[in-house]
């Protein structure tokens, strides 16, 4: 079903579809005409004895709603000690570890494992990052673990290759794979039905959430709310890429229903060295010297965003958040504490150049896809044709014959999974129309 409505005088393309028992009711490209705090709603308490009840749109993690403070420290490499000295510092303004973990709590520790990279490839968080936290939260009296799910990759073939498994067997603690979905009650006014999350994350009475500063071609940036999409299981991410399909501001509300039923009580960024250009899984590394902590993973988003000079404006996490009215995003509400945003000297960062992806109604979907949009293309000699991007395509639009990959560029949803699953750095693009003119005006 498809329809034109009016909100607020202003034109809004609604449809319904329904794949896979899901069902997702409405988006826009008019983000501040489409308000998505309506109603009451339930969300699942992860412990008993916790209100249930919140309005879509608030924050239930312990502190989130009393505090907007963003800490930042200077770490210039992964030696450990300047690590731990580093992650002690940036959770000072917070009152230490100790404030979040009670003896005995079972602490998810979830960090970005995307890929089987090795540590120097600044694809995954480092080991080094995650042993530091670790270490804190044994000292706090809590029984971490580590999890995550990739989306592609053999999980083990995935610690192992990113130190991951060596830190978690040095330290003696689980090291899981978020792989039991369950579904999760989502606030009437939001855009989906059905989502479910791995029941590891939803049953620990404390997640903290340790995502890589990384550029991202479909997002422009995957950093504390992007990193908890690993907790949406295995197969399941690629359907979800699916349904969202051209609309980036869709799949950054995604993330946002996401962030609120996983709820981590604290967001600790892996910057000392990052990755910009084509992340996440085939940018450029680079050094940024940098530790970030916030219990609003929002607001560390906006925060790193304005260190490395993005407008916000062009970062699809912003826009949803502004109209769900989830987390702090203005800037003047957000208290930096450590270090400025100013001692941080970053070279220019290249960030991805994002198409408009929906700048049509659906029904020219197939022109725009074709003709305005840039499109995923192979890279014949440096690809070693291992298929993994025909395994990771959501939209089942890639073929390989003899070395050589087949776009249906029709069938395509410009997710660019495939960009960002290559392990050779094997698919570039080619860009739209509309991006190209753009270019020309410099816009």
């Amino acid at each position: 079903m498809a329809e034109w409505c009016r909100h607020y005088g202003v034109a809004i393309w609604a449809y319904r579809l329904v794949p896979n028992n899901v069902d997702l009711i409405a988006v826009s490209n008019e983000e501040e005409s489409l308000h998505l705090a309506t109603g009451e709603a339930h969300l699942e308490p992860r412990k008993p004895g916790r209100n249930p009840k919140a309005k879509w749109g608030e924050i239930m993690s312990p502190g989130l709603r009393d505090s907007t403070t963003v800490s930042l420290v200077h770490c210039k490499s992964y030696d450990s000690s300047l690590v731990d000295a580093a992650v002690r510092k940036a959770l000072e303004p917070f009152g230490g570890m100790g404030r979040f973990i009670k003896p005995g709590a079972r602490v998810l520790i979830k960090p970005n494992l995307l890929s089987a990279r090795a540590p120097e490839k600044r694809v995954t968080t480092d080991p080094e990052m995650v042993r530091s936290v670790v270490t804190l939260v044994m000292e706090a009296g809590g029984r971490p673990f580590i999890g995550d799910s990739p989306g592609i990759e053999p999980f083990k073939r995935v610690i192992a290759k990113t130190g991951i498994e060596e830190v978690a067997g040095e330290l003696g603690i689980d090291l899981l794979e978020l792989s039991d979905p369950r579904p999760v009650t989502l606030p009437e006014g939001s855009l989906f039905r059905n989502l479910e999350i791995a029941s590891q994350a939803l049953d620990a009475d404390v997640v903290i959430n340790l995502p890589k500063l990384k550029t991202h071609t479909q997002m422009l940036m995957t950093l504390g709310v992007k990193n908890l999409f690993g907790t949406i299981v295995a197969q399941r991410k690629t359907e979800w890429h699916y349904m969202t399909g051209l609309n980036r501001d869709t799949f950054a509300s995604l993330l946002l229903h996401i962030y609120e039923a996983v709820r981590p009580s604290l967001t600790i960024l892996d910057g000392i060295w990052g990755m910009d250009g084509d992340g996440p899984g085939n940018g450029n590394p680079c050094q940024l010297n940098l530790v970030a902590a916030a219990r609003d993973a929002v607001a560390l988003d906006i925060t790193i965003c304005r260190l490395l000079n993005i407008p916000l404006e062009i970062f699809p996490l912003y826009r949803a958040a502004r109209a769900a009215g989830i987390g702090e995003i203005r800037p003047d509400r957000i208290k930096v504490k450590g270090s400025s945003l100013e001692s941080f000297q970053i070279p220019e960062f290249q960030v991805p150049e994002l198409d408009s992806l929906r700048i049509l109604p659906g029904i020219f979907d197939g022109f725009a896809k074709r003709y305005l949009i840039s499109k995923p293309v192979q890279d014949p000699g440096t690809c070693a044709g291992c298929g993994e991007c025909v395994e990771a395509c959501p939209a089942d639009a890639i073929e390989l014959e003899q070395r050589r990959l087949h776009f249906d560029y029709d069938a395509c949803i410009r997710c660019y999974c495939c960009q960002e699953i290559c392990p050779r750095g094997a698919i570039g693009f080619k860009k739209g129309l509309l991006l190209k003119v753009l270019n020309r005006f410099h816009r």
